[in-house]
């Protein structure tokens, strides 16, 4: 059985984690949310080099990985490089942007991409179509984690934050955590609108490295600040 890491800044991986375990159920995984550093995406990509390299380390003290899912688009477009040269006996994958399928479905001035302004900045599909419609929400996540158990209270601050938001046909969400409001977006962009994340690709490219021998998982949970967070991420995975 893999062991399996997956890294975010909170709840944002946890998105990840629950179709991890649905698509590729034959590993042990290990759900590392380093609130101590929340939110990812306001940091620069120095600092999110350096404080994944020292949380991997870490890690590996007592969980010996032989997989890391960077289950955040602002590391994988920051950090998943130098994991990969620093680790180079693990498997390494990203999470980007669903904005290929995106693409694939839709032209660039109809899709409006959510994401950090780190990911807006370093993502590499991103900055090669220009056409896109662009929003940084640079609060989202951590109101998110904050107000996990209760996310409707957020629905007036996003109607707020997307009044002016007009004629877009789908929309990208750009860092996990925000599909935790996809619900909410719907409802305020519109029953028309089509929504694209990582999740399932993620999830796939995870299962394309594991055996089909065994159907047991397990999954642990590690924060690195507020450990009265813990039961809010385990009631979040149950849901």
């Amino acid at each position: 059985m893999k062991n399996v890491l997956l890294i975010d800044s909170g709840s944002g991986g946890i998105n990840i984690l629950k179709e991890c375990v649905r698509v590729a159920p034959q590993c042990n995984f290990l759900m590392f949310c380093d609130d101590k550093n929340l939110p990812y995406g306001n940091k620069t990509k120095e600092q999110l080099q350096a404080i994944t390299l020292q949380n991997l380390r870490d890690v590996r003290r007592f969980f010996k990985f032989d997989i890391v899912v960077l289950a955040c688009n602002t590391l994988t477009c920051t950090c998943i490089d130098i994991c990969r040269a620093t680790f180079p006996d693990v498997t390494f994958i990203g999470t980007v942007p669903a904005v290929k399928p995106a693409l694939e479905n839709f032209s660039a001035d109809e899709i409006l991409v959510l994401a950090t302004e780190a990911t807006l900045r370093h993502n590499i599909l991103i900055n090669k179509n220009p056409n896109l419609i662009l929003k940084a929400m640079p609060k989202l996540a951590s109101e998110i984690d904050a107000h996990l158990d209760e996310l409707d209270v957020l629905k007036d601050e996003l109607c707020e934050e997307f009044k002016d938001v007009k004629n877009e046909k789908c929309c990208v969400l750009g860092c996990t955590h925000y599909l935790a409001v996809k619900d909410i977006l719907q409802e305020i962009l519109g029953e028309k609108v089509v929504f694209f994340d990582s999740a399932n690709g993620v999830a796939r490219r995870l299962k394309h490295f594991v055996g089909e021998d065994e159907n047991k998982f397990q999954v642990q949970f590690l924060v690195t600040n507020n450990q009265e967070m813990l039961s809010k991420f385990w009631w979040y995975y149950s849901q």
